[in-house]
């Protein structure tokens, strides 16, 4: 994977790293404490949680993608959907991965409660209905659908996922975002 530390992913981690050091140097000098090294792992383990927060924060705000263009249609011959749309870099540092996440959802009123599965019906198992008992109530798919995205710079981008026989409609739900 293809990530981008900005000067803020490394004042972080520089700041968090010194203050560890300061911390552990600091119960080492004390003699009064009995049990040092659970302390020094105490605080090794809130600077390592305290690094994955920050980098976390650094990242929504550094990294800011848009989606736009985004369109669908369904290609009968392969039973898939494909979707085609635009990313966008709209923030002021450089991108490793973008990714698009597709969920589409079953319209049918069983799906629609938001199970993940549903039950077919005796009457569509009688009528040929040899598929799966249990049927699924929506596809997720997610993909890397830029690498290495400057500053400004967009690209074009296609993907093409399946679309179940037993779908009586779908929903979508598309979310881009950037590592």
């Amino acid at each position: 994977m293809n990530t981008y530390f900005t000067f803020w992913h490394y004042g972080a981690s520089i700041i968090i790293s010194l203050l560890l050091i300061i911390a552990i140097i600091a119960t080492l000098r004390e003699r009064n404490i009995t049990a040092k090294t659970s302390i020094i792992i105490t605080y090794t383990i809130v600077a390592f949680g305290l690094l994955f927060l920050s980098i976390l924060v650094i990242d929504t705000y550094t990294k800011k993608v848009t989606l736009s263009n985004l369109e669908n249609h369904r290609f009968y011959a392969a039973e898939e959907i494909i979707f085609t749309g635009m990313v966008r870099n709209t923030g002021g540092y450089p991108i490793g991965e973008v990714n698009v996440e597709i969920k589409i959802v079953n319209k049918d009123t069983a799906a629609k409660r938001g199970e993940p599965s549903y039950q077919s019906n005796a009457f569509a198992e009688l009528i040929g209905d040899k598929g799966l008992k249990e049927k699924t109530s929506f596809v997720v798919v997610t993909e890397v659908v830029a690498t290495n995205l400057k500053p400004g710079q967009s690209k074009t981008f296609r993907i093409a996922m399946p679309h179940p026989t037993h779908f009586k409609g779908y929903s979508d739900y598309v979310r881009v975002f950037g590592n």
